[in-house]
């Protein structure tokens, strides 16, 4: 397990090195009404032909419309948040864990994370899922920082999400709980990025999902 997560760290300052190059997706650059009825957003989300770039600007979005409804400025998406984001989601793939807390010493809270991807200053936040591509599956996720063990529930197999439908439940679900709510929802947050890698848990098709939280871009 050592070397696992020795060979992972050094994995990850290549991949972080590589994402420096800043390939910013174009639905960044777009102002939100160009997104507008943009027919991707209805496709179903599957492995076939999967746009994970479309996924996690779907969930910043949404994040945003939640902001916005209760009066507050929308997040600035900041890129190496969202390499930050993502190289967390793929670790807990990789390692077989879901929490904040990384069992690689480097990465072991999102500070340090964060700090890795090239963010020195400011305060910093996380929120992380594992969310299944179909709908109707029921789940139980544990809150990291609580003596609760870890539960997953799945039922009711149903369809694949489209794109905006999986990022609206998956908003709704962390709206539904204090600490992640609070994150969406904070006033000091100014920037945020989005990192989803697909995975299986229990047999089943799922997103880990990381949203990174910032305070500052420098």
């Amino acid at each position: 397990m050592q070397n696992r997560i020795v060979c992972f760290f050094i994995l990850f300052l290549f991949q972080l090195s590589c994402t420096n190059k800043r390939n910013i997706p174009i639905y960044y650059k777009l102002p939100r009404e160009a997104m507008s009825g943009y027919e991707a957003l209805d496709q179903f989300v599957n492995t076939d032909s999967l746009n994970i770039d479309l996924l996690e600007w779907a969930i910043f979005d949404e994040t945003n419309i939640q902001r916005e409804r209760l009066g507050l400025l929308p997040l600035k998406y900041e890129y190496r948040l969202q390499q930050g984001a993502r190289l967390h989601s793929m670790e807990m793939v990789n390692l077989n864990y879901f929490d904040h807390f990384s069992p690689v010493k480097e990465n072991e809270t999102v500070k340090k994370r964060i700090r890795t991807a090239g963010i020195k200053k400011g305060d910093s936040g996380e929120n992380i899922a594992i969310h299944p591509k179909q709908k109707r599956l029921d789940i139980i996720y544990r809150l990291a920082g609580t003596a609760s063990p870890t539960k997953y529930v799945w039922r009711n197999k149903g369809r694949y999400y489209s794109y905006q439908e999986f990022a609206r439940e998956l908003v709704r679900r962390w709206l539904n709980s204090a600490p992640h709510r609070a994150n969406i929802f904070s006033r000091g947050f100014k920037f945020t990025g989005v990192g989803a890698v697909p995975s299986t848990y229990l047999e089943t098709a799922v997103f880990y999902v990381t949203q990174n939280f910032s305070t500052t871009n420098y």
